[in-house]
């Protein structure tokens, strides 16, 4: 403690003597600026690989009760168990929809869909009182690019909460992306409308987004 009194007086005396020199302490410390950066990618893209379709249809109306077929997620065609005469005859080739989801990020990503609850067919040149259809009961089959995750972690459990208005959960694969093939079933809306031959055709809506 001592010599530190001494030295401080010494150098006083010294700039004291001697006018113009100047002591100047070293900097104790500095401060820089530096950058920072954030990459935003959150831009979700769904592409439709395969238009969802109902193949080629023979509607046979009885009147009083309306026919409806299930396309499942895997391509099967199922006409629902007649009430009455009513039926539906497939004599095309029906396929499911199949859709990717990317992410655009190179990555496992978690993805929450939404899925329709229900669409509407009909026949742009067909005339007024020409009959519709309704499309429901969305369903999907495992991803082949993908899994399950989260609340939804199996089929059963995602189909289970589209039937409920609810989402599914994904883990896309290591490239980011998500691919699944998706079915409905469709319905004869009034067994007492008359339905033209020609096309019938609707939209509907499918959400992607990060959870």
């Amino acid at each position: 403690m001592k010599r530190l009194i001494k030295f401080g007086l010494a150098l006083a005396a010294l700039a004291f003597v001697v006018p113009g020199f100047v002591i100047q302490a070293a900097q104790a410390q500095t401060t820089e600026t530096f950058t920072a950066t954030a990459t935003v990618a959150s831009s979700l893209t769904i592409t439709e690989n395969t238009p969802l379709s109902f193949g080629s249809l023979v509607v046979i109306q009885d009147g009083t009760n309306e026919p409806s077929a299930t396309l499942a997620a895997n391509g099967t065609f199922t006409t629902t168990a007649a009430v009455g005469t009513e039926n539906m005859v497939q004599t095309g080739t029906p396929t499911p929809g199949n859709f990717t989801v990317d992410t655009g990020v190179t990555n496992f990503v978690n993805v929450e869909i939404t899925f329709p609850a229900t669409a509407t067919l009909t026949n742009g040149a067909a005339p007024p009182g020409n009959g519709t259809f309704t499309v429901d009961t969305f369903q999907i089959a495992a991803p082949s690019a993908g899994t399950f995750t989260g609340a939804t972690a199996t089929v059963g459990a995602c189909n289970t909460a589209i039937a409920g208005g609810g989402d599914c959960q994904f883990t896309t694969g290591a490239t980011g992306t998500l691919t699944f093939p998706m079915g409905a079933t469709i319905n004869v809306d009034d067994a007492t409308d008359t339905y033209i031959d020609g096309t019938y055709t609707g939209t509907y809506d499918i959400t992607a987004a990060f959870f």
